[in-house]
């Protein structure tokens, strides 16, 4: 039993939440990003809203597990191996965590009660341009924040050797160009909005 609770498989069962989570919180948050794009020209049944309510719940629940693995993270070394904490690149992607929080935040409070509103009719007539440019905003959010910790983990050579300063900014200029990107097929969306109300 005490080998069971060692030190080290205490970071084993913390890397596999933390792990886990990603995995969840990524894979569901991309699949209701596809989902919504997806169905925005086709009518929102209940039937699909309850679909996106669902796999939102599971994005809410890769947030929390990276939360508390996170934190754990950083209980662990702070116990056992202090030295990791001067690796910049844990403090960098608390931040692109925080980033994901305040995203999913909006996505409970705005996209989510815009998509039941629009039950019956479609998401393209429903919503405004700039509602569209919101959903757009707060998807393009979602899909580089979700990735970047994933990126994070697997580049080890970034480990002590970057600053989180650094980490950020790249953060921001990938998220700039995938915003670019997003508005580019947000305003195709709308001109097509435009021209079905012709």
């Amino acid at each position: 039993m005490d080998d069971l609770f060692s030190i080290l498989n205490l970071k084993c069962i913390i890397k596999f939440m933390h792990l886990a989570g990603l995995a969840i919180g990524l894979g569901c948050a991309w699949m209701l990003d596809v989902f919504i794009l997806k169905h925005i020209k086709k009518e929102i049944t209940k039937e699909k809203y309850q679909t996106i309510e669902f796999v939102s719940k599971f994005v809410f629940t890769g947030l929390g597990m990276l939360w508390i693995s996170g934190l754990l993270f950083i209980i662990h070394y702070y116990l056992y191996t202090p030295e990791n904490l001067m690796n910049q690149k844990i403090w960098g992607k608390l931040f692109i965590v925080l980033i994901l929080t305040v995203n999913g935040y909006f996505v409970h409070k705005l996209i989510i009660p815009k998509i039941k509103n629009s039950i019956g009719s479609t998401l393209l007539n429903t919503l405004t341009v700039y509602e569209i440019m919101i959903v757009t905003a707060v998807g393009t959010i979602s899909f580089v924040s979700w990735l970047f910790p994933i990126v994070l983990g697997v580049a080890k050579t970034l480990n002590f050797t970057v600053s989180a300063i650094d980490i950020i900014a790249f953060y921001f200029v990938f998220l700039v160009v995938a915003a670019i990107i997003a508005n580019i097929m947000a305003q195709i969306i709308i001109k097509s909005k435009v021209v079905v109300r012709k």
